[in-house]
C-alpha cells in the first residue's frame, strides 16, 4: 500500500470514527436550543445550566474566582448567569464544555487543556471584536460570533480522541517548530486531514448552528464553496491570534481575510491583542474549563 493510499484510508477511517462518536450531549443540545430563541433569558439559561452539576461547579467557581473581585461569593447559578457573567458568555462556555465531555483527553500527553482554552477563549473574543467592526455581519453573525470562535478548534479534541499518539507527536513537533498557523500543515502530512477538517464535520454531525457549519466548513476549505461572512472572521481571528503569540516577521499573511473583510490587515492583528485584565479573564476561564 503507497503512503498516499495510506493516508487516505485513514482520512476515510477519522471520518467514520468521528460519525461512530456518541450523540451530542444533552446539555450541549439543549443549549443549542437557546441560540435559536430570540427571547433567551438569564432563566432559560440557568434551568439547563442546573441540569449539569460538572458544569454548574465551574461556572460558580469563575463567578467567584478573583478576577470578578465580588464582596460576597455567589452560591446560586442564576446569580453566576444574570449577575455576573452574563447570558452570552454562559451560553457559549456551556455549549463548549458539555461538547468537550464527548472526548477522552487522557491517552495525547502533548495536548495541554489550558493552552487549548486559552488560544480558543483568545479568539472567540477576536471574533467577538472583528464582528462588532465588520458593517456587513448581520445580527446573527454578531449573536454567534464568539460562540465560533470559541468552539473553533474542537476538531483537535477529535483528534486527540481518535489519534492520541499521532497527535501527540504532531502537537510536540509543532511547538519545537514554534512557527504560527503551520499545525494544519502538520497534521495533514501526517494524517491527510487536520483538526480544522474535524471541526467541520463534528459540527455538521451534530447540527451545530448553520452558520457555525458553514463558517468551519469555509475554515477547513476555502475553495469549497461554503464562503460564508462568518467563516471570514473565525478565519481572520485564529491566524491573528496564533500571529500574536510570535515576532511580527514570522506573521502568517492577513491580507486575505483583511480584503475580504474590509478591514486593514493591522487592525485586524490589533485585534488579537488583550490588555492584562482582560488576559487575566481569559486565563481563569481556560483554567476553570480544563478541570
Amino acid at each position: 500500500m503507497t503512503q498516499t493510499t495510506e493516508a487516505k484510508s485513514t482520512t476515510t477511517n477519522l471520518a467514520k470514527s468521528v460519525a461512530a462518536l456518541p450523540p451530542l450531549p444533552a446539555t450541549a443540545q439543549e443549549i443549542l436550543a437557546c441560540f435559536g430563541d430570540e427571547f433567551i433569558d438569564a432563566d432559560k439559561v440557568t434551568a439547563v445550566v442546573e441540569g449539569d452539576p460538572g458544569i454548574c461547579a465551574k461556572l460558580l467557581g469563575l463567578a467567584n474566582s478573583a478576577y470578578y473581585g465580588l464582596t460576597e461569593p455567589v452560591n446560586l447559578i442564576s446569580e453566576a448567569v444574570s449577575r455576573v457573567l452574563g447570558v452570552e458568555t454562559v451560553r457559549s462556555l456551556v455549549l463548549a464544555m458539555a461538547i468537550q465531555q464527548s472526548f477522552d483527553r487522557k491517552g495525547c500527553r502533548g495536548f495541554d487543556s489550558g493552552r487549548f482554552w486559552t488560544q480558543s477563549l483568545l479568539t472567540a473574543e477576536c471574533c467577538k471584536k472583528i464582528a462588532a467592526t465588520d458593517e456587513a455581519a448581520d445580527v446573527e453573525i454578531r449573536d454567534l460570533a464568539y460562540s465560533t470562535g470559541l468552539c473553533h478548534n474542537l476538531g483537535l479534541m477529535a483528534l486527540v480522541h481518535l489519534e492520541p499518539k499521532v497527535t501527540h507527536t504532531v502537537l510536540i513537533a509543532h511547538r519545537e517548530q514554534a512557527m504560527p498557523n503551520t499545525l494544519a500543515e502538520m497534521f495533514v502530512d501526517a494524517l491527510d486531514t487536520d483538526h480544522r477538517n474535524m471541526t467541520a464535520i463534528l459540527a455538521a454531525n451534530w447540527s451545530l448552528p448553520a452558520p457555525m457549519v458553514s463558517a468551519y466548513q469555509f475554515r477547513a476549505d476555502p475553495e469549497s464553496g461554503f464562503s460564508h461572512r462568518l467563516g471570514w472572521i473565525v478565519a481572520a481571528a485564529a491566524v491573528a491570534v496564533g500571529n500574536a503569540a510570535f515576532e511580527e516577521e514570522y506573521y502568517a499573511d492577513l491580507e486575505p481575510w483583511a480584503s475580504e473583510l474590509g478591514i486593514p490587515a493591522d487592525d485586524l492583528q490589533g485585534m488579537a491583542v488583550f490588555g492584562e485584565r482582560q488576559q487575566e479573564r481569559i486565563q481563569s476561564l481556560a483554567t476553570k474549563m480544563t478541570r
